[in-house]
């Protein structure tokens, strides 16, 4: 049946021989990940139109459907589908939409289902242009008749890996009208939280990955040693959350140290004309440079070392830019990784003069035992992780429950502690009450786990504020690390729609 698979290009011949023969060719396109009886009337319904039926399928990388799917590889859904006889040719798309597809086959019909005729149903966002290149070349767009199924759903409640996470949605939220009420208050509050203006302070890193194999240990010493293959640099540290944040707020102003103006340049370039940089040089400054040894074959990590100068900078022109300006914004974001931005001075500064103060604090290699979360005595919000918890409470083995609701932690109103594999816990504090919400980790595909809290703390924080629900930060923040897990170093970052979209999946 793998003859039916085809390529781009044998769609044109395929259309030739379809005009030759004077045969009508109906293209239906989708993910079709969980086949099932609707996608069978789909396809019945499509071929009673014409002739030929031509079924393209959106590759993996662009599959946009919510978070862990698809489910099935495109070799498994296009063998899968090459065995249904109603089916004459199956081909791969390898972009987000049809657009090529219709370029090369020129379809007379172009088939999409009922719910795509309601703006809402078009959630990528491509059947505008689709319509118009199907009647470019002269064809129509058709909506097939029938019952709805989802195939989200299909996998939410019988698929192992997605059945946890609907069970653990049903335990937080107990029918359709709490789920429809957390996704209307995200909805909400990101409205909200677009007109407010930001301000997000901290360091710039430079997060390389030199890919390499493994080739052994010398035989007279007991070291690694591997085979160099090529390396990426990615813009790190607060530039990643920036770049998520910036996609919900058209307000913000970024403010770092820096002393490159080519590396200035750069970080202009890839946030966008829309983040204003309010950079501050600094003329002994070294940018912060984390080199990593990746395993080429498993992505896994071997090594890394720093390149910094780990040592504190003052920078009058910094301080004064904060004295004066702080006030003007609705929310301060600090990303403290502890390398040198955020002197005594500068914290009190913030912590005086900020409406509302979120801060993710930091503790790596670089700065262990010296940079705990205890340095800011107070926060509206702050994001840490379970070991950077402990630490800075000098507290082992407590349990974490305790922990959060330690004496100590009162003074920090929102909580968020990331913990890897066991998921995260939010506490939001209103009017003198704690309310904690404990959620799983949701990815099973896991990729690379790099930047995964900072993802957590970007959206998160935009969600934040006095007597938010916490259930609502839970949930998003566990769907945004899952996602940058997804993610090969800071390759990418995390889209709100793929957020938007995994909330609305899950909450099905």
């Amino acid at each position: 049946m793998t003859n039916k698979i085809v390529s781009l290009n044998q769609l044109k011949d395929i259309r030739n021989k379809c005009y030759k023969n004077k045969k009508k060719i109906v293209l239906v396109h989708g993910v079709f990940d969980v086949i099932h009886l609707g996608h069978l009337d789909h396809f019945k319904y499509a071929k009673d139109n014409g002739d030929v039926l031509v079924v393209s399928l959106t590759t993996d990388k662009y599959v946009n459907k919510g978070l862990n799917q698809p489910y099935f590889k495109i070799e498994q859904r296009c063998n899968f589908l090459s065995h249904i006889d109603i089916i004459d040719y199956i081909t791969v798309s390898s972009s987000n939409s049809s657009i090529e597809v219709i370029k090369n086959l020129k379809p007379d019909f172009y088939c999409k289902g009922s719910d795509y005729k309601s703006p809402s149903g078009d959630k990528a966002g491509n059947l505008k242009l689709e319509k118009k290149i199907t009647e470019k070349f002269g064809g129509n767009l058709i909506f097939t008749k029938g019952q709805k199924y989802s195939s989200t759903k299909i996998l939410n409640e019988n698929f192992q890996e997605f059945h946890f996470v609907n069970n653990s949605i049903n335990k937080l939220l107990k029918n359709n009208q709490e789920k429809n009420k957390i996704l209307q208050r995200f909805y909400s509050d990101l409205k909200t939280f677009r007109n407010k203006k930001i301000l997000i302070i901290g360091e710039v890193i430079i997060d390389t990955y030199i890919y390499s194999y493994p080739i052994g240990t010398p035989s007279k010493e007991s070291i690694l040693s591997v085979n160099y293959e090529n390396q990426t640099s990615f813009l790190g540290g607060s530039v990643p959350v920036v770049k998520n944040i910036s996609q919900l707020n058209n307000k913000i102003t970024f403010v770092s140290l820096f002393k490159d103006m080519k590396l200035k340049s750069r970080i202009r370039k890839y946030l966008g004309s829309k983040v204003n940089l309010k950079f501050f040089r600094q003329k002994n400054y070294k940018e912060v440079k984390k080199n990593r040894f990746i395993n080429e074959a498993t992505k896994t990590k071997f090594f890394e070392y720093y390149d910094f100068n780990n040592i504190e900078y003052t920078n009058n022109s910094l301080c004064n830019y904060l004295d004066k300006n702080l006030k003007k914004f609705d929310k301060v974001i600090v990303c403290d990784f502890g390398h040198g931005l955020f002197t005594k001075r500068i914290v009190d500064t913030i912590l005086k003069k900020s409406k509302f103060l979120c801060a993710n604090v930091q503790t790596n290699s670089g700065n262990r035992g010296y940079n705990l979360f205890t340095k800011y005595p107070k926060l509206d919000y702050l994001s840490i992780d379970e070991p950077e918890a402990r630490l800075g409470l000098s507290e082992k083995n407590l349990d974490i429950f305790k922990l959060i609701k330690d004496r100590r932690m009162k003074k920090y109103k929102n909580l968020m502690i990331t913990r890897g594999i066991d998921g995260l816990i939010a506490k939001v504090s209103h009017k003198s009450k704690a309310n904690v919400v404990k959620f799983p980790a949701l990815n099973i595909k896991v990729v690379d786990t790099l930047g995964a809290g900072d993802a957590v703390y970007s959206y998160t924080s935009c969600l934040v504020k006095n007597g938010c629900d916490p259930k609502l930060i839970a949930i998003v923040g566990a769907i945004a690390g899952a996602l940058k897990t997804n993610i090969l170093g800071h390759s990418n970052w995390v889209s709100l729609q793929q957020v938007e979209r995994s909330l609305e999946a899950i909450l099905k």
